[in-house]
């Protein structure tokens, strides 16, 4: 029977998108189910504003009338400006394990993009560093994140077949908190704070939090700006994301790290895992979902690291111990017994020695497919 392919035109046609991939995981133990409101804010033009610089395409594959697969494809116009280069993204690429329903969704994206003059294309990608990314090759039976892609490991057959090679790797720690910070981590932290005259700052409730907003991701966009796949984020999106996630953060959790200026030169932003939570929810908040989310954010045992990032004209000097000191020591405090690192660049030497010092475990890796088109 043949495969047909319908473009994402309507409301309904969106939601259809977006619930295809909880029915391919159904009872899958490991997956992080994404939430339906947010993936649906995410895919909206006018709701989402990276929509402001990207454009994009939704289709859907059906076979024997029972729908089978998707695909996005992205152009994301500052990636272009940055690499220079004509180069398109795919994403939220899931399907059945077969083959014809793959090729034609991929050749659906890239029909695209060739139109657009797009000469290259890479993923999984969503519209920018923030969105979930890289496609799952190693830790199939470890459980996810919230802020990562699970998908079937068929999956990395289909793309080799499809002639798309490796073009960058992510890795994925993971470690034990135990009754003290690692002496060596603690000492550093404290000469570290000592030599360049900085504090840990202290926000006394989530109002006080998002006045730093701003400035947070504004020291996010200059540390990634020559990370692979990073696209600086605009003011819309900075206030977009903020407003968004801002609920799911304990204050005690996010570490902010100020020179003797009052200058914000660090920062550590961490969660409670809710990949349980978000299992039960399945997707939807009401009636029960957002029971299951505020359960795990206020008891957990598990916590989530997200991002760490330093001013560039401080790295090298040690802040990133400070804020992992400071993270650990908060862990604690919370029962938190076990930490996810999520992602960061296979290359990433720095951190990585780091975690060493945790006894902390590769248990995860992550890839970035490429293709000229």
């Amino acid at each position: 029977m043949s495969i047909s392919i319908k473009k994402v035109k309507s409301k309904k046609d969106l939601k259809t998108f977006v619930r295809i991939y909880n029915k391919l995981y159904t009872d899958n133990p490991f997956i992080a189910s994404p939430l339906e409101f947010d993936e649906l804010s995410t895919l909206t033009k006018g709701k989402n504003p990276a929509h402001e610089i990207c454009e994009s395409g939704y289709w859907l594959a059906y076979k024997n009338n029972k729908i089978v697969g998707r695909i996005a494809a992205i152009i994301n116009t500052t990636e272009i400006k940055n690499v220079n280069k004509k180069i398109g993204r795919f994403g939220f690429f899931d399907f059945i394990d077969d083959f014809d329903v793959s090729k034609v969704l991929m050749q659906t994206a890239i029909d695209w993009s060739k139109e657009r003059g797009i000469e290259t294309i890479h993923g999984p990608f969503g519209f920018t560093d923030l969105d979930r990314q890289g496609m799952l090759i190693e830790g199939f039976d470890k459980i996810g994140t919230m802020a990562t892609i699970y998908n079937h490991e068929y999956y990395i057959s289909h793309l080799e077949k499809l002639n798309f090679e490796k073009s960058i790797d992510w890795v994925e720690f993971t470690f034990e908190i135990k009754s003290k910070v690692p002496s060596k981590i603690r000492k550093i932290s404290k000469l570290v704070q000592q030599r360049y005259k900085l504090k840990l700052l202290k926000v006394k409730n989530k109002g006080e939090l998002k006045k730093y907003i701003p400035e947070m991701f504004d020291l996010i966009n200059d540390a990634y700006k020559d990370l692979y796949g990073y696209t600086s984020l605009t003011k819309e999106q900075i206030a977009y994301y903020g407003k968004n996630y801002i609920g799911f953060v304990k204050k005690e959790l996010i570490g902010l790290i100020v020179n003797e200026n009052g200058k914000l030169v660090g920062i550590g932003i961490t969660m409670p895992s809710f990949t349980r939570a978000l299992q039960k929810a399945n997707g939807k908040l009401f009636p029960l979902g957002w029971y299951h989310m505020l359960k795990a954010l206020n008891t957990n045992t598990t916590l989530d690291l997200y991002m760490v990032a330093v001013a560039p004209e401080y790295r090298n000097k040690g802040v990133d111990v400070v804020m992992v000191d400071e993270m650990y020591r908060a862990a604690r405090n919370f029962g938190i017994k076990q930490v996810e690192t999520n992602i960061e660049l296979e290359d990433n030497h720095k951190v990585q020695s780091m975690w060493k010092h945790f006894d902390a475990k590769q248990h995860k890796r992550r890839r970035c497919y490429i293709k000229n088109i």
